[in-house]
């Protein structure tokens, strides 16, 4: 619940962030009327209907960009560690903690780790089976798969 909350945070600010970006490039490149200041631009009261639309938009988007998926496997781990390291490897990813029953990835690239707000996490856990990747949608989608087919490979 707490990485829930921290990352609804990082989100209403990101959005907060770029929203106002937007508008004063586009307050500031088109032909307003002298005297227009960009709060002009909005209706009286739309400052508490966009204001409301980030919080939702925050508080609701982590529960939807990020998950923990389970991967059925023949628990042959140990075996595999190396495979696994070379897909997250060739994804651009970097290996940052290993214990004996998890792995943890992050972001090679910096300018991709900012863009993604430090949310660049990839946790797979492996001490119980089924195991689990836990991190962005996107990502763990495309690792859980990989690695399946991976330990299918393994078995076939």
């Amino acid at each position: 619940m707490n990485r829930y909350i921290i990352r609804a945070v990082k989100y209403f600010f990101y959005i907060g962030i770029i929203f106002t970006l937007l508008v004063t490039i586009m307050f500031y490149t088109s032909d307003v009327p002298e005297g227009t200041t960009v709060l002009d631009l909005f209706k009286e009261g739309a400052w508490w209907k966009i204001l409301l639309f980030f919080v939702v938009f925050s508080a609701v988007y982590p529960a939807i960009g990020y998950q923990k998926k389970e991967i059925y496997s023949n628990g042959n781990w140990d075996e595999k560690k190396r495979e696994i390291k070379a897909v997250f490897e060739n994804a651009n990813f970097v290996l940052k903690e290993e214990t004996p029953t998890s792995m943890t990835f992050i972001l090679r690239n910096k300018f991709m780790r900012f863009m993604r707000y430090y949310e660049d996490t990839i946790v797979l856990d492996y001490s119980n089976e089924p195991a689990t990747i836990s991190g962005l949608r996107k990502d763990t989608l495309r690792f859980s798969r990989s690695i399946e087919r991976l330990m299918r490979m393994d078995a076939e």
